[in-house]
């Protein structure tokens, strides 16, 4: 029995962290999904919709960025949701009226879903970009991201690729940059085999007509987006040119709140889309199972190891992998107690790596416990 319960949490974690990706990009290569056609007719005018709540810090930045920004040479409308924001962010937006910008601001705080279902009813172009108030995209990452998206004609939404900049003052830039840099090559394969599984809503384009309000008691915005375009038959892909970069928070627990409500998001998702999930397409549901799922389960294959671990003493393999299992946790804690003293990257990425997984199970708890909620604390900036 122990050694059952060791073998699987091992096959379980080496599966999802190096084995699913190897066999999806193999499968990219070798049977990617035929394109349909370019479309009939290209946008005349792209949307731009930064959602923003109390941004007062950043938003005037962000706006001078998105004003730069050009799709087929003619500049983009932006619009500006900062349902909430009790700060100048919707004062700063308003002085930006001259030159174009669209203000939607709303004194009452419902959540991200809610300001972007209001916001959308406001967008008359037929093809939107998403973004955070927080990041800023490179000059040609919007006409990248339309090129694609009009390549295509059974493609309804492309995602393009977040940089974390790796910054010695905020402690959670080396992990997040080290996890974004995996996690896009996965998505690129992902997308080229059939689709990506969630797209990232800093950073997504899709058609207008597409978009299908979210219950607002959803979390993860990105995911429901995605999973509401498959459903109606279209593709989500990754284009890794496409960029846009954001700093890291300041404060790793700062991050771990964050990841533990999107863990805790991602078993709701679940839940809510479990039936789309498993009736886009058979590629799809084996991609979200494998990517995903055991992802956000993970912590449950770590405890099958060391229950094993334990269950198998005084065996001498039992030994050797409690000892290893010690040492690895013990790094992850020397880590976190050292994170403002930059321990090294090997020891951040385990660190990081440990952390993750904890998000996740507490994510799993909140989840369990139903006590999500869609507002939150914002990160330090």
């Amino acid at each position: 029995m122990a050694e059952v319960l060791v073998a699987t949490g091992l096959i379980w974690v080496i599966y999802n962290l190096a084995l699913y990706p190897l066999v999806v990009c193999w499968l990219a290569r070798k049977h990617p999904a035929p394109a349909q056609g370019a479309v009939a007719q290209r946008p005349d005018r792209v949307a731009f919709l930064i959602a923003a709540y109390n941004e007062e810090a950043v938003i005037a930045e962000k706006l001078e960025n998105a004003l730069a920004l050009r799709c087929d040479g003619k500049p983009l409308r932006v619009y500006v949701v900062s349902d909430g924001s009790d700060d100048r962010t919707a004062d700063i937006v308003a002085s930006f009226a001259d030159r174009g910008v669209v203000g939607l601001h709303r004194a009452e705080r419902r959540g991200k879903i809610a300001a972007l279902n209001r916001a959308m009813r406001s967008i008359e172009e037929p093809l939107v970009v998403f973004s955070d108030a927080n990041n800023f995209f490179e000059p040609e990452a919007v006409q990248i991201l339309v090129d694609r998206l009009c390549a295509d004609r059974g493609v309804g939404g492309v995602t393009g690729r977040k940089d974390v900049y790796e910054n010695l003052d905020r402690e959670a830039s080396l992990g997040d940059g080290l996890y974004w840099r995996y996690e896009s090559r996965i998505k690129e394969c992902e997308g080229a085999y059939f689709s990506i599984n969630t797209a990232d809503g800093e950073i997504l384009a899709i058609w207008t007509a597409l978009y299908r309000p979210v219950p607002e008691y959803i979390i993860n915005d990105d995911t429901a987006i995605t999973l509401e375009i498959l459903k109606q038959g279209y593709r989500v892909i990754y284009e890794p040119r496409a960029r846009c970069r954001e700093e890291a928070s300041i404060r790793l627990e700062d991050d771990l709140k964050v990841k533990i409500r999107m863990a805790s998001g991602g078993f709701q998702s679940l839940r809510q889309y479990g039936a789309a999930i498993l009736g886009v397409d058979g590629r799809f549901a084996w991609m979200f199972l494998s990517h995903k799922v055991l992802r956000w389960l993970m912590p449950i294959a770590l405890l099958l190891v060391a229950a094993g671990t334990v269950m198998g003493l005084p065996q001498t393999w039992a030994w050797l992998l409690l000892g290893a299992q010690i040492g690895f946790y013990g790094v992850g804690a020397y880590g976190w107690m050292q994170r403002g003293r930059h321990p090294g990257r090997l020891v951040y990425v385990v660190m990081y790596f440990c952390l993750m997984n904890l998000a996740m199970l507490l994510g799993l708890k909140r989840y369990l416990d139903a006590s999500q909620q869609v507002t939150w604390s914002k990160a330090e900036r």
